[in-house]
């Protein structure tokens, strides 16, 4: 019995070894890639199509609502890449020297834009910002401590000044996006402010309104590679194909903005018409998941036809 004892332990020693020994020679390198629940969807496609070219190289990606990540990478000095939703916690990164390179004007693949969602049907007849600070209009906040979109929250409805009717509409506090697409989908709440990207994944469950230009945020999706990365050369290169135009294409279908120069304000509020016919497919595409005489093509809803599909065989458009 001890000697069979001895020979597993022998036989986990030489397995861990094995591994090591695997991984410093050629072996699977595994990457730790640190971003934002946000950018799930698009970034999963970006994985499957990096490892198949790459076979030799695993993404495991660490999602989590983006006001998590600088503590957790602060304890763990752990991570070869860095994409949170939200360019204002890549630069607390950036001062605390956990990423060194970073270059704002190139290393921005896409951007997220806000919208408005409310329940199928929109049973508080929500148009405007403004319908926010309505009586009886339960709202869906994001805590700004935990999630990206609870920052554009506060921004947006101080700007518009109604901040402090809308926080005694309130009703929730997420703390990650999801949460608010769930809410609204389940007619928990009438009405939020979320991501385009977020609202795209409910075409099925949610009524989706775009926001008017001067309140329209448009927030810059940064990606680095961290000072403290394993493998820096293949984060180098995962990183390069996200900003490719291969990549910010699958951005694209997935609801985000990828126009080089979006005009925004000093606050990032949207100047033009830049993002208007992004907003115009994302309408369309909620209409045609919903009614089935509506036509499906790239004049209608553009690069979002692969998602109007899948959710068209889909009973509920989270699915």
């Amino acid at each position: 019995m001890k000697l069979i004892k001895n020979l597993l332990v022998f036989q986990m020693i030489a397995l861990s070894f094995l591994v090591i020994v695997t991984q410093a020679y050629g072996g699977e390198k595994s990457l730790l890639f640190h971003a934002g629940l946000g950018q799930r969807m698009a970034l999963n496609e970006i994985k499957g199509i990096f490892e198949e070219r790459h076979p030799d190289i695993k993404v495991n990606f660490s999602y989590k609502g983006s006001g998590y990540f600088i503590a957790d990478i602060t304890r763990s000095k752990q991570g070869d890449l860095f994409m949170p939703g939200e360019e204002f916690y890549l630069l607390q990164a950036v001062e605390r020297g956990f990423l060194t390179d970073y270059n704002p004007q190139t290393d921005i693949p896409a951007y997220f834009v806000t919208v408005i969602i409310t329940p199928k049907g929109n049973p508080k007849n929500i148009k405007t910002i403004e319908d926010f600070a309505k009586p009886g209009v339960r709202v869906g906040l994001g805590n700004p401590r935990a999630c990206a979109i609870g920052i554009w929250h506060e921004k947006t409805f101080k700007k518009a000044g109604i901040w402090e009717k809308v926080k005694e509409n309130a009703t929730m506090s997420a703390k990650c996006i999801p949460e608010l697409g769930n809410a609204a989908q389940h007619r928990a709440i009438d009405a939020s402010i979320v991501w385009a990207t977020t609202a795209v994944l409910y075409l099925r469950d949610v009524e989706i309104i775009p926001i008017e230009q001067k309140l329209r945020g448009i927030i810059r999706l940064p990606v680095g590679v961290l000072k403290f990365a394993r493998y820096k050369e293949e984060a180098q290169r995962l990183m390069d194909f996200i900003l490719s135009e291969e990549g910010r294409a699958i951005f694209h279908k997935h609801a985000y903005a990828v126009n080089p120069v979006i005009p925004v304000d000093q606050q990032g509020f949207c100047l033009d018409g830049t993002t208007d016919q992004d907003m115009e497919y994302l309408v369309n595409a909620a209409k045609a998941v919903k009614d089935e005489s509506f036509p499906v093509n790239e004049k209608t809803v553009g690069d979002l036809t692969e998602e109007v599909l899948r959710q068209k065989k889909t009973t509920r458009a989270g699915d």
